[in-house]
């Protein structure tokens, strides 16, 4: 985490060791860029070239093995994916997103209702995402506006079986009210030091972008809380930047941004994780190793994981 800025700031060389996340694929398709990473045998290329580049930790949404436009709702298929990476990176943290399911009986004036589901625990990543919610999304395209619905106590049954299973939560706040139910899971003690927060700004019914908001969000965190952000398209290495400079970590990758710059398609998620390694660098900022990155977040270490 950072530490207290005292008055006169710190040089960035003073910071800690700069954390990369890389989002390889989220739920966009290769309609939209080609080279997104989609099979199980592009998602396992897409992570070694992103961690040759300087990425610590892969966040992966699985694919269907039959369908690979269609996300994958099974923990088998999940497992697989730990395998294959562990098998190519050993020293790769894996971090599974939380996945989603429709909820079913619900009227048409409720629009897509969807929640928050724990399936990929059980393909037993280093880090899986705890979306605290509620979110809500405008539809269009012929898709009907949609929910995600979560409550305190579901959250808290998802923290438990994370905690049980020995996998560190990595926290999604997407507005300054998902804080409140931080501090409900911190105050239950269902989150082991470091807490680790990934900071979305951008997404829809959301907090928007920028330094303002990025300084605020992280101002209003609990003490000891590490965070890392992460935003969409365009305003991503925005975020990015601020928190090179904060003392933050920073997430980049194909998940959140398919343009590199205005009308240029990013050529790969190593691409952008290049430029975040580039600007810390320049600007004087230690990029964290994985094993680093291990040890910071308190994870085991690769030998202990396999």
């Amino acid at each position: 985490m950072a530490p207290a800025w005292p008055r006169g700031g710190y040089l960035l060389a003073e910071l800690p060791a700069l954390i990369i996340t890389c989002a390889i694929t989220g739920e966009h398709q290769k309609s939209e860029n080609p080279t997104l990473p989609v099979t199980l045998e592009e998602q396992v290329g897409a992570t070694a070239a992103a961690m040759a580049a300087g990425a610590a930790i892969i966040h992966i949404h699985g694919r269907n093995p039959a369908d690979p436009t269609k996300p994958a709702r099974m923990p088998g298929h999940y497992r697989t994916i730990a395998d294959a990476i562990r098998a190519r990176c050993p020293d790769a943290i894996i971090d599974f997103t939380q996945a989603t399911s429709p909820l079913e009986g619900v009227t048409d004036l409720a629009g897509a209702l969807h929640h928050y589901t724990d399936i990929t625990l059980e393909a037993g990543p280093d880090i899986m995402s705890l979306n605290v919610g509620p979110m809500t999304f405008r539809g269009g395209g012929g898709r009907p506006s949609s929910v995600m619905a979560t409550t305190f106590d579901d959250t808290a049954r998802v923290a438990e079986r994370l905690r049980e299973a020995g996998i560190k939560p990595q926290v999604f706040l997407y507005n300054p009210g998902h804080i409140d139910v931080l501090e409900f899971l911190i105050e239950r003690d269902l989150l082991e030091s470091p807490v680790w927060v990934q900071l979305v700004f951008g997404q829809q019914s959301g907090i928007a972008p920028g330094a303002e908001n990025v300084l605020s969000m992280v101002r209003q965190l609990p003490p000891g809380t590490m965070y890392q952000v992460c935003a969409l398209e365009s305003r991503s290495i925005e975020v990015a930047l601020l928190a090179v400079a904060l003392g933050g970590h920073a997430r980049t990758g194909m998940e959140d941004a398919l343009v590199y710059r205005p009308g240029e398609p990013v050529s790969g998620n190593d691409q952008l994780v290049s430029r975040i390694v580039r600007i810390a660098k320049d600007v004087g900022r230690r990029v964290a190793s994985p094993a680093e990155a291990r040890e910071m977040l308190g994870l085991p270490t690769h030998e202990e994981v396999t």
